[in-house]
């Protein structure tokens, strides 16, 4: 029997990415202050080949900017994805910023004049990620096998948080160049890698370090999942060349997105956790 539109309606009504995609556009739409691109592509840096991003967003204030590298998937209710954590590291308690710069700079005994950049590392308290908060570990998908709950890693899951984080590097490797850009002497840019899920998919479950669960699972509207992913930017001459590290990847629901951006948008001293210019130098 050929297929016909109601059909495809019902096939896809609960699994349609892109009317997820759509969602998740209407939110930057109507955050003020925030740019985007809804697609595109972008050299992987470590294939070489093309690949697609859903979303690229940056909010400015001032110097300082934010960019978001977001990738999209519409999970169900029914099968939502689980993310299992233990409380945050100090180690672990950290973020990078790029400083893209302009003027005279000395590295050792070396000097340079013109266009260079440089890593800033917040950490502990003074980190984005504070030390003793949940951190995600370890993501599962659930889903019912025979009437009964199943719970097992997932792919496509993978697929996207690594995609957030290729989309990342891109992103950073731009932003060392962004004093030219902008005609600025001295730009600071946060670069998070975002998955948005939709709303009721994300659970959370919280472990000791006995590996007992402490509580029951909980629904949550946003996570961060610890990859320490680091890079090198490289420059020349060589010795600038620096480190950066996304020390996380975000995980949001749609409502937990929309929190997010309000936040960075409205909350100056969310802000200023993020922005801090102060932090010293990491190579």
């Amino acid at each position: 029997m050929p297929i016909d539109p109601a059909d495809i309606r019902r096939a896809i009504s609960d699994a349609d990415d892109f009317g997820h995609e759509m969602r998740v556009r209407n939110l930057l739409e109507v955050t003020p202050a925030i740019n985007f691109e809804h697609g595109g592509t972008y050299k992987d840096p470590i294939t070489g080949k093309p690949r697609q991003f859903d979303f690229r967003c940056s909010l400015r204030k001032q110097n300082a900017l934010l960019s978001l590298a977001v990738e999209c998937k519409n999970l169900s209710v029914e099968s939502p994805l689980v993310i299992s954590g233990t409380w945050r590291r100090n180690e672990e308690a950290f973020h990078d910023l790029i400083e893209s710069r302009t003027g005279r700079f000395e590295s050792g005994s070396m000097v340079f004049v013109g266009l260079s950049s440089t890593t800033h590392r917040s950490q502990g308290g003074d980190s984005f990620y504070g030390p003793k908060k949940f951190v995600g570990k370890s993501l599962l998908r659930v889903k019912m096998s025979k009437n009964a709950p199943v719970a097992s890693p997932d792919s496509d899951i993978y697929h996207r948080w690594s995609q957030a984080l290729a989309s990342g590097i891109d992103l950073a490797s731009e932003a060392c160049e962004l004093s030219m850009k902008l005609h600025s002497p001295h730009v600071f840019s946060a670069i998070l890698p975002v998955v948005v899920v939709a709303n009721g998919s994300l659970w959370t479950v919280v472990y000791d370090d006995k590996g007992d669960m402490l509580d029951e699972p909980k629904t949550a509207k946003s996570c961060e999942l610890y990859v320490g992913h680091s890079l090198r930017l490289r420059q020349e001459p060589k010795a600038f060349s620096h480190q950066f590290t996304f020390s996380h990847v975000h995980f949001f629901t749609l409502s937990g997105f929309d929190s997010f951006l309000d936040r960075m948008v409205t909350n100056d001293k969310a802000w200023a956790v993020l922005f801090n210019t102060d932090a010293r130098e990491y190579r």
